[in-house]
């Protein structure tokens, strides 16, 4: 997927930062793009892996142009996650890596292909980049990541796990 345009919201990055895993976007995507809310959201606000996040040269924090169409979604998505949607539409975005039910829900609907946190550590593990998926989830589900049942399921079925 190197080469392939790719936006982040901060649920990825703060998942990946938690099981020390923030690397594999570089591995898996060569660059990835962030709004500057979500920048300011992961970096300013959460405790998890924000100076590796604001350190990380692989990421890249770009401002939305179309505020309006921020507005719009602001009535029923968190604003990192209208700037995701809508910085994707202006960089004709490839993948959004997008872990809230909603905000999945709308990126689909708008035409994107949406990956979460697990659906990450499946390619991942595809491209043998980690040997195990599992454990991943574990430490995920230890440190109050929320994950749903029926995705993590799937996604230790189609690991093989």
């Amino acid at each position: 997927m190197k080469g392939k345009t790719v936006v982040a919201d901060s649920s990825t990055l703060i998942g990946l930062a938690r099981i020390e895993q923030l690397n594999l976007l570089k591995e898996l995507y060569g660059e990835v793009i962030i709004p500057q809310s979500v920048y300011n959201e992961v970096v300013a606000e959460s405790k998890y892996g924000s100076e590796k996040i604001k350190t990380a040269k692989y990421l890249k924090v770009e401002k939305v142009i179309d505020s309006k169409m921020v507005e719009l979604f602001l009535g029923y998505l968190g604003k990192g996650e209208a700037e995701v949607l809508t910085l994707s539409k202006e960089k004709k975005a490839d993948l959004i890596l997008i872990d809230e039910k909603k905000a999945r829900k709308a990126a689909r609907r708008a035409g994107f292909v949406v990956v979460g946190v697990l659906g990450l550590l499946l390619t991942a593990k595809h491209k043998a980049l980690i040997p195990a998926v599992r454990p991943f989830i574990n430490q995920l589900s230890k440190q109050g990541f929320r994950l749903s049942k029926k995705v993590t399921e799937r996604v230790l079925k189609e690991a093989g796990e």
